[in-house]
């Protein structure tokens, strides 16, 4: 008998020990639902012996369960997951509505809920919470009316996630300053602090960029180091070092359009003068283009498809609104990415339709040192995730966290 084909439990130790292992035979019962030991040997690529240790320490958890009757030696009786039924909560601010949805622990949406937002106040950033309030308390009263337990609620948010207890920072909507987001939701949603308690981990406050740079680094297989940008609800980016977020130490990682690049430009809302943001973020754009009115009467994300089309016209004032904006884009990323040097740049939303414009900007001063080869690099590709990217992208995140300790998954 060669080694892995015994079928004696040969797992030893305490659970936390063989969490790497367990991760995978719970993410694959997640995925794939019920599956025999013997499916699992052939999904995991793990031993026989490993997955009978495994799984029988997964059944006395609590983490799985047997679906159908023993037979023999168990191998042909079905497992699933205890707590299959649990769902996630993921919640954000899109273009001109507040969403919330629910979906299983492999991602499929259930459930979606929008709310529109009111007019921008920037007098008033906090008046953004309430719709998203509404939102997340529908989602967690379908949820609770349907008899699943949430395993996770996450909340994405365009700015930065900054200290302990987490606040929101330098976020295009609701302002520079800081901002305790889940402090003002506990407020309006009375029953947010049970359901909290209720939770596997803490309610987690996740950058959109970083969900959706996630997403678009599954897509670039053998691919480690990314950086995301994307200029639809806020000039943003995520920057991805061998396969991890970058966030830096302080969480301010990749605060791509807070950096003052603009010499003796205006003074952005950060406090500092000539950001990114003051010459590229959408409200600029659309303003410099005549679209100002048009997103106030038919919402940004219209105002935004309106856009592409006149500068795809050639339109005169859409072009050179865009161009101005391209030219700083590219100057920023003559800074950033020397820097972090990432092997792809992806380029999301309305940017992406014009990305030769923004690597034109960016090549426009690069070295020229081995017959310009530092000037081919790096790599541009537009986004594939779609507009869904960072739901997607926070969902898996959320679902990794859960089966990284399979104890929190006990049924």
């Amino acid at each position: 008998m060669t080694p892995g084909d015994t079928t004696v439990p040969t797992i030893t130790g305490p659970l936390d020990l063989h969490r790497e292992q367990s991760a995978r035979v719970v993410e694959h019962l997640v995925l794939h639902g019920s599956a025999t030991r013997s499916e699992l040997v052939n999904a995991t690529g793990l031993g026989r012996g490993t997955i009978a240790g495994l799984t029988a320490r997964l059944l006395d958890a609590g983490v799985i369960r047997e679906s159908g009757d023993a037979h023999g030696d168990g191998r042909s009786t079905p497992l699933s997951l205890a707590g299959g039924d649990r769902v996630l909560v993921t919640a954000r601010l899109t273009l001109d509505d507040a969403l919330a949805t629910i979906s299983t622990l492999a991602g499929d949406e259930d459930a979606r809920f929008t709310e529109r937002l009111p007019p921008a106040d920037p007098q008033r950033p906090q008046s953004l919470v309430a719709p998203l309030a509404l939102v997340l308390s529908r989602a967690i009263a379908r949820a609770h009316r349907s008899g699943h337990r949430i395993a996770d609620i996450t909340l994405l948010i365009d700015g930065a996630v900054v200290g302990a207890p987490a606040v929101v920072i330098t976020d295009a909507r609701f302002g520079a300053e800081p901002i305790d987001l889940l402090g003002e939701l506990r407020a309006m949603i009375p029953t947010l602090a049970e359901v909290e308690r209720s939770l596997p981990l803490p309610i987690r406050l996740t950058s959109t960029a970083t969900a959706a740079a996630s997403v678009e680094l599954e897509a670039l297989p053998g691919i480690g180091d990314v950086l995301y940008l994307d200029g639809d609800t806020a000039v943003s980016a995520a920057a991805v070092s061998a396969g991890r977020p970058l966030t830096g130490a302080h969480g301010l990682g990749a605060t791509f359009g807070h950096l003052p690049i603009v010499p003796g430009g205006l003074r952005c809302r950060c406090g500092q003068l000539g950001c990114l943001a003051t010459v590229a973020a959408p409200e600029v754009v659309l303003e410099r283009a005549g679209l100002a009115g048009y997103a106030a009467t038919d919402g940004r994300a219209a105002a935004l498809e309106e856009l592409v089309l006149r500068i795809g016209e050639a339109e005169d004032r859409a072009r050179w609104a865009w161009l101005d904006a391209a030219h700083w884009i590219g100057r920023t990323l003559q800074i950033v990415v020397p820097t972090i040097d990432p092997a792809v740049v992806v380029v999301g939303g309305y940017w992406s339709g014009f990305i030769t414009d923004i690597q034109s900007a960016l090549k426009g001063n690069r070295p020229t040192v081995g017959n310009g080869a530092i000037s081919a690099i790096p790599v541009f590709s537009r986004a594939v995730g779609g507009a869904d990217a960072a739901l997607v992208g926070a969902r898996r995140q959320a679902r990794e966290r859960l089966i990284a300790d399979p104890l929190l998954l006990v049924g």
